[in-house]
Order: C-alpha cells, then structure tokens, then sequence
C-alpha cells in the first residue's frame, strides 16, 4: 500500500483497558492505528502502520491531548503506559487526554525494524575499540541489505519523519493543538516536532534533554559525572571515608586492565575471552544513566581491583551476547548525527577522557554503513520559541546533563528549569505535581528538588 506525502488514514479507536500488572490498577482508553507514509519527501512511499493508546481525561479542564514521546529511539511506548509510565498516565488523565504512540520501525509499529544479526567480534585477542567498530560497521552493513531487499529505505527513519507522525497523530485525533511530554531521545523528537509543527503545539515538558545537537555525548560531560559520583563518596556517610578518590580508583583500574586483560568465560565462546580496559569502559558507560548501577560503583570498582571478576563476566557476556542494535535506533540516531564542531570536540576530548568515547560507540562510525544520510546543519540549529516549556533535569545524570536542558531552554523565551538533586536519567514521580500545573497553566518558577541518594556500602572482601 502507497500514500502520497499529504495523506494519512486513521483505523479505529476501539475501546480498551491498560491495567498495570503491579498494583493491578487500571485505566478506560482506546486504541487506534495510524497509517502513514513512510517519506514525506517523495510523492508517494509505502505505507507505515503506528499503533497508537489515548487514556481519556476524566475530567474537562480545556487542555489539548498530551502526546508522550518515549525515548530510545526505539522505547516501547504503549507497554510503558502499563508499566514504569502508568502512574505518570493515572495522574495527567485527571486534567487531559493522554496519548501515546509507538515510533515509526520499532515494537507494534510496521514494519518492524529488527536487528536478526549478532555482531561478529573476534575473541580470539582483546576487544579494542577499533575491533568492536569493525563488527558493528560489518553488521550494519548487513542489516541494511536486510531490510533493502524487503522493500524498506532505512533513510525514511529519522526524527524529521517521526515529528511529522507527531502532526499526523494531532490531526487524527481532530484537534488544533496538542501539548508533548518527551524524555530523553522524546525530548528531541519534541524539540524537532516544535520546530516543524510549532503552530500546534500550545505547551511542551521536555525532560532529561537531549537537544538537536546532543545525540553524541561529549566525553568531558562523561568526566564531570564521574567526578561528581567521587565528589558524593567521598563525603557519604554510608561509606565511612573508605572512597576519598573513586575517580581515580577507575582510573587505576583501567590502567590495571590496559596492562594484564583478565580471561572471562563467556557463554558461547568455546575458550576463555580476553577482556581489556576497552570492555570494562563499555560496561561503565552502559550504565551512565542508572541509579542502581551508580549505588554499587564503588563496590564494582573495587571488586575489579582484586580481580573478582563475577560481576564484569555477567555485564561482559549479556553484552557479547545479545542481538544487534534494533534497526530503527541505528538509523535515528544516525540521521540525527552532530554538527562537525561537536564531532571535533568529542575526537579532541575522547582520548583523555577516562572513558574514552565509548559510551558513543558505535556512533557516529556506522551511518555510511547504513546508507543513512544526515539531517544537516538546519536540522541541529536551536529552536527558538515563546512556546512556554517546562524542562527537567537530574544532577546524577550522566547521559544528558542538566547543561543539555540549560542550552535547549537558551531559545525557549517561556521556558522554566527543574533541577532534581539525585535523580538520574529518569522522570521520577516527584516532578507530577509541578508537570501538572504547568499543563493548567499555573505558574512556575525555577526550582531545584530533592531525592536522598546514597551508596551502597562497601562490602568485605571474600
């Protein structure tokens, strides 16, 4: 089935319940599909289906519907609003229609960009980044063959088409306007779909931000986070001052790791895997945006220093593993890409920086592979807007510092900041209240809140 670039047709709604497994609660909504054309810039394209959830607002304050943009790219929208998000769901419906939609490629959306190949790593010697960049080129270059022969141009998925479904889904459910709540990758494609459908939008909450230029990570934020995370241990009571100097503990460990690879018995590998100081970088960066993980670093830097290996073996197998990165998270961010200055900077900064730029990998190494162009310049410029928008941000946050959210709200001339004292990359409950009366158009001032953190305590050695 074709569409021409203008068209969209909706299926549905029909009515549903989303219940929360957890506490068994539930809520009335609908479901629908959303049908459109999978590239806007040609006359007519396939048809792509995105299946769709609005909660009805319980009671009529006047508010458009508030879109929630999932982050990823590629988060599972709809099984969110009954599960991490629902509270988030039960709460806003007081006031507004809550609607979500699975992005275009990814979970019930078709088609489906899955990933059916695992990286080829050679385990025979250490995994160097160089290595790793190798497999991952070579997987995308497969993948976009995949999908090529089944009739899908992997350039038709970028944050431009997705802020257009954005549109399409406004226009469906037969409003002027809609509000967004977008966290993470949602905060970009909000900021995007602000920037192309401004005029439909009457207000925006854009949480742990990820601006238009932000994609790629820049390592020197990475080392602020880490020295933050020793700044907090050394002073943490749990810790009894038994961690004066957590950032350079990695840093020795690290050392430890570039000198003597450990061997790791990783499942599927029929001989012991040589692990570097490149695999426990990876493994640290995977965990930038967890609370969890955060608690139990000190306890995780110093099982590595006397070579207890159990915990880096579980974290170094689930990722050899896995399948590859899904399709439709390749290409967005792909597209999305980053300005040459930022990519010169991230090449300036990455070789000093404790964690190199591992946390970026294997971006934005693996577009041409794809055959994914960039969006360009236009795309990154900063929106600027007297829009009034409500950003959130937490100061554990190592995937998107709270300076990402101060440079995206610099365009925003309506544009207020929540700092969150202990939050990660996360949207905890405690900003509902203040998301809330925004929405109703109360005022609100700069505000910095507060959630206890703490470490984990350091355990004895067995």
């Amino acid at each position: 089935m074709q569409l021409r670039n203008t068209e969209f047709q909706c299926l549905g709604p029909w009515p549903t319940r989303l219940k929360q497994a957890a506490s068994g609660r539930s809520l009335d909504a609908e479901r629908g599909v959303l049908l459109v054309p999978s590239c806007r810039r040609r006359d007519e394209s396939p048809v792509i289906a995105l299946s769709f959830v609005r909660v009805p607002a319980r009671k009529d304050f006047g508010l458009p519907p508030l879109v929630v943009l999932a982050g990823g790219p590629g988060a599972a929208a709809i099984d969110a609003f009954e599960g991490s998000f629902f509270t988030h769901v039960e709460q806003l419906s007081a006031i507004c229609d809550v609607v979500t939609f699975d992005q275009r490629g990814c979970h019930s959306a078709l088609p489906t960009l899955v990933n059916p190949f695992r990286p080829d790593y050679e385990l025979d010697e250490v995994l160097t980044r160089e290595r790793f960049l190798a497999a991952q080129r070579n997987n995308a270059v497969r993948l976009a063959a995949y999908w090529r022969e089944r009739g899908v141009d992997l350039n038709d998925y970028n944050t431009v088409e997705s802020a257009h479904d954005v549109d399409d889904l406004r226009k469906a459910l037969g409003v002027d306007q809609v509000n967004l709540h977008g966290a993470s990758y949602g905060s970009h494609l909000g900021l995007a779909t602000i920037k192309h459908h401004g005029e439909h939008v009457r207000r925006a909450i854009l949480c742990i931000v990820e601006g238009l230029n932000d994609t790629h990570k820049l390592p020197a934020n990475t080392d602020r986070h880490f020295r933050h995370l020793a700044e907090l241990a050394r002073d943490d009571p749990m810790l009894q001052g038994q961690c004066p100097d957590l950032f350079g503990e990695i840093a020795s460990v690290l050392d430890a790791f570039h000198r003597e690879p450990a061997l790791l018995e990783v499942a599927g590998a029929d001989h012991p895997v040589p692990v570097g100081a490149f695999a426990v970088q990876f493994v640290l960066g995977n965990a930038l945006g967890s609370i969890r993980a955060m608690k139990g670093l000190p306890n995780f830097v110093r099982e590595l220093a006397r070579r207890d290996l159990a915990t880096l073996r579980r974290r170094v197998e689930r990722w050899l593993t896995a399948s590859g990165i899904h399709a439709m998270m390749l290409a967005m961010d792909a597209a999305s890409g980053a300005s040459p200055e930022r990519l010169r900077a991230i090449e300036a900064q990455r070789t000093r920086a404790l964690l190199d730029d591992t946390f970026n990998l294997p971006f934005p190494f693996v577009g041409d592979a794809l055959g994914v162009d960039d969006l360009g310049s236009a795309f990154r410029e900063p929106v600027r807007t007297t829009m009034p928008a409500l950003f959130c941000a937490g100061t554990l946050d190592g995937r998107t510092p709270i300076t990402n959210a101060e440079a995206a709200m610099a365009g925003f001339a309506n544009g207020h900041l929540i700092v969150v004292e202990g939050a990660a990359h996360e949207t905890p409950d405690l900003l509902l209240d203040s998301q809330i009366a925004f929405l109703l158009g109360d005022g609100v001032d700069a505000a910095r809140l507060r959630r206890p953190f703490v470490f984990d305590p350091i355990r004895r050695a067995n």
